[in-house]
C-alpha cells in the first residue's frame, strides 16, 4: 500500500508542477522576473515529487511504463513554454542562422555592421552582442541543422535538445548494465527536475555535450571487448562532446589508461581537425581583441571576467585576494584534482570504480568555477547514477548523493537574480542557502566516502578469507 501511494503520490505531485509551470508561462509568457517565486515553489514540488519516486524505485523498480513515459511526458509538457529562465536559446538561434548562411560565427560580434544583411529577431534577443560567439563547432552544427529544419522558433530548440537528452537516458542504461548496477537507476536522471527544467524549457546545449560524453564513456568500456568501431568511436565522441562545451576534456585523465596510445591520438588529431576551420580568417583569438572575435575569442574574454554563483573562488575573492589571482588559484587546484584523479585511474581495474571516478573531476569544476550557471552540472546529473550502492555494496553509498542533490534542489535559487528585468545582480543569501549546506554535506560525504573505502576493503578481505578456508577444507 505504501509503494503504491508513494508512486501515485509522486506522479500526482509532479504533475501539477509541471502543468503549474505551464499555466505560469501561459499567464506572462515567463517564468522569471515577478513570477520567479511561483516557478520556485513549484520546482520545489517537483522534487518532492521526485524524491517520492525514486524511493519507490529502489524498494521494488518501477515497470518501464512509468519510468520512462512519464517523464517524457514531462517534457514534452515543458516544451509548451517559452524559454526565459536563460536566454541563451537566442544565441542558439542567431548563430545557427549564420553557420546555415554561411557566415563564420568567430569573425564578427553580433552588433558588427557586417552582420545587417542577416538581420532576424534572434538577433535582437541575443545574449552578450558586444562578443562573437562563444560556442564551439560542434554546437554551431547542431544549431545551423536545427535552423534550417525549423527555423525562426526556441521550441524547435527545445524538442532537439530533448531528442539529445533521452540519448543520454539511452546511454544511461547501457552504461548502468556495464557496471553492474540495475537500469532502474536511469530515474535518478529522467525523473530529476533539474534535468527536465535546464533540457526541456531551457534547451541548453549541455544535452548534446553530456550525450556524446556518455556514450564516449560506454563505448570506452565496451573497447576491450567488443570491436574496433566501439576503440574508436570512444575517442572521437569525446573529442566530439569537448567541442560541444570543453567539459568533457576533464574526463581524459580517467579514460587515459583504458586507451590505446592511437586512441588518445585520436582524441587530438579529431578535435584540431574540426576547429582549424572556423581559424580561418578570424584566428584563434587566444589573444588580445576586446570584441572576443576568434574561435577562443569570446570564451577567453568569459573566463577572464565572468563570475556568477560561484563557490570556493567567491569565498577566496572575499578574502581580498585580486581577482586574477584567484581564478589562477582555483584553476591551479583543479590542475591538481586532475593529476590526482590520472594516478588514481591508473590503479583502477573495475569499471564501475573508473565510472565513479569520472564524478570526481566534475564535481571539483562545480565547485571551483568562478561562473556556475545551472546547467553546467548537467554532465554531473548525469554519472551520478552509478554513484548509488550495487549488489553487496553497502547502503551508506546513498550519503554520497546528498549534496549534489540538494545542490540541485536550490539551483533554482539563483534565478532570483533575473527578479529585476533592469539590475541583475546576485543575491547573497542565495549563495549561502545554496553552498553553506552543499559544504557541510560535502564535507561529510569526504568521511563517508573513507569509510566506505575502509569498509570495502574489510568485506573484500573477508571474502578472501572465506574463499581460502573453503579451498583448505
Amino acid at each position: 500500500m505504501k509503494l503504491r501511494l508513494a508512486l501515485t503520490g509522486g506522479i500526482v505531485v509532479s504533475t501539477v508542477a509541471y502543468l503549474g509551470l505551464v499555466l505560469v508561462d501561459r499567464a506572462d509568457a515567463s517564468l522569471r522576473e515577478r513570477l520567479i517565486d511561483r516557478t520556485i515553489l513549484l520546482y520545489l514540488l517537483a522534487f518532492v515529487g521526485f524524491g517520492l519516486v525514486a524511493w519507490r524505485n529502489e524498494v521494488r523498480p518501477l515497470d518501464k511504463r512509468w519510468l520512462w513515459l512519464v517523464p517524457i511526458g514531462f517534457r514534452i509538457v515543458l516544451a509548451f513554454t517559452t524559454p526565459t529562465l536563460s536566454d541563451d536559446v537566442y544565441r542558439y538561434q542567431w548563430d545557427g542562422h549564420l553557420v546555415a548562411e554561411g557566415v563564420n560565427p568567430y569573425a564578427y560580434p553580433i552588433l558588427a555592421p557586417e552582420l545587417d544583411g542577416y538581420e532576424t529577431d534572434a538577433r535582437l534577443a541575443a545574449n552578450n552582442p558586444a562578443l562573437s560567439s562563444p560556442y564551439l563547432p560542434v554546437a554551431h552544427a547542431v544549431f545551423a541543422a536545427t535552423d534550417t529544419l525549423l527555423p525562426e522558433s526556441p521550441h524547435s530548440f527545445q524538442a532537439v535538445m530533448i531528442l539529445f537528452d533521452l540519448a543520454i537516458a539511452l546511454g544511461l542504461v547501457q552504461l548502468l548494465r556495464s557496471v553492474g548496477l540495475g537500469e532502474h537507476r536511469v530515474l535518478l536522471y529522467l525523473w530529476n527536475p533539474f534535468v527536465i527544467i535546464e533540457v526541456a524549457h531551457g534547451a541548453h546545449l549541455d544535452a548534446i555535450m553530456v550525450a556524446l560524453t556518455v556514450w564516449a564513456v560506454v563505448l570506452t568500456l565496451r573497447s576491450g571487448a567488443v570491436s574496433n568501431a566501439a576503440a574508436v568511436g570512444a575517442p572521437v565522441l569525446l573529442a566530439l562532446a569537448t567541442l560541444t562545451r570543453p567539459l568533457p576534456a576533464l574526463l581524459f585523465p580517467v579514460l587515459w589508461w583504458r586507451w590505446s596510445w592511437a586512441q588518445r591520438i585520436l582524441y587530438g588529431v579529431v578535435g584540431l581537425a574540426v576547429l582549424l576551420p572556423f581559424s580561418f580568417g578570424p584566428g584563434w583569438g587566444l589573444f588580445g581583441d576586446p570584441t572576443g572575435t576568434g574561435v577562443f575569442g569570446s570564451a577567453r574574454s568569459y573566463a577572464n571576467t565572468f563570475r556568477f554563483n560561484s563557490g570556493v573562488f567567491h569565498w577566496i575573492d572575499e578574502l581580498g585576494v585580486d581577482e586574477q589571482l584567484a581564478r589562477q588559484i582555483v584553476a591551479g587546484a583543479l590542475i591538481a584534482v586532475l593529476i590526482g584523479v590520472w594516478l588514481k585511474a591508473r590503479a583502477v581495474t573495475s569499471d564501475r570504480a573508473l565510472v565513479r571516478l569520472a564524478v570526481v573531476p566534475i564535481a571539483a569544476y562545480v565547485v571551483l568555477t568562478p561562473v556556475l550557471h545551472p546547467w553546467y552540472a548537467l554532465l554531473g546529473a548525469a554519472l551520478l547514477v552509478v554513484v548509488p550502492p550495487g549488489p553487496g555494496e553497502s547502503l551508506r553509498r546513498w550519503l554520497l548523493l546528498a549534496a549534489p542533490m540538494y545542490l540541485f534542489a536550490t539551483f533554482i535559487f539563483s534565478y532570483l537574480t533575473y527578479r529585476d528585468p533592469f539590475n541583475y545582480g546576485e543575491v547573497e543569501w542565495v549563495r549561502l542557502l545554496e553552498w553553506g549546506p552543499t559544504a557541510v554535506l560535502g564535507a561529510l560525504t569526504l568521511v563517508a566516502a573513507r569509510s566506505l573505502d575502509d569498509h570495502d576493503h574489510t568485506r573484500q578481505a573477508s571474502t578472501k578469507g572465506a574463499n581460502s578456508a573453503t579451498v583448505r577444507l
